[in-house]
């Protein structure tokens, strides 16, 4: 079945997945994982049984791509706990501050456009660079305040800075 990632094909089957799985153990659980499919080798995260399939490194999707590619191709998705499946960690502690990136660009028409791409359509802009951060940071935090109403809990996020000689 083809699956666009990041806009680049991938031919990815189920059979595929579980023979990639096969060759490697699961990892552990580390509390940044929060979904898993059983597979005869243990509890795989979502992201690694992707990178398996695919190559890719794991920073190269998000936990979203994994859980649509996954769900599509008929896997059971469960979640990670510290006794067993199907209980949620934690969701929220309102007192603690949370770091997201974000990306700032400059339209056409002058106006700074941010967006946070751990926060699937979570975008804002200014007239100014300093608005438009002020901004998303807003739009970042009502986005979250939706997610705790709606008793969800905080997306897996998985980033790193790529350092490219010129």
């Amino acid at each position: 079945m083809l699956f666009k990632i990041r806009g680049i094909s991938y031919d990815i089957t189920a059979e595929a997945v579980i023979t990639a799985a096969g060759d490697e153990s699961a990892d552990v659980p580390n509390g940044m994982n929060k979904y898993c499919v059983a597979l005869e080798g243990g509890r795989y995260p979502i992201k690694q049984l992707i990178s398996l399939a695919t190559g890719l490194p794991r920073v190269g999707f998000t936990a979203q791509d994994a859980h649509r590619i996954l769900t599509k191709l008929g896997f059971d998705i469960e979640e990670y706990s510290v006794t067993g499946v199907s209980e949620s960690r934690p969701k929220y502690n309102v007192e603690e501050s949370l770091s997201f990136p974000i990306t700032i660009e400059q339209d056409e028409d002058g106006v700074w456009v941010a967006s946070c791409p751990s926060l699937q359509g979570c975008h804002s802009q200014g007239f100014t660079r300093p608005e438009a951060v002020a901004n998303i940071r807003e739009a970042i935090r009502g986005y979250l305040a939706s997610m705790r109403s709606h008793g969800e809990t905080l997306p897996d996020q998985e980033w790193a800075l790529v350092e490219v000689s010129l």
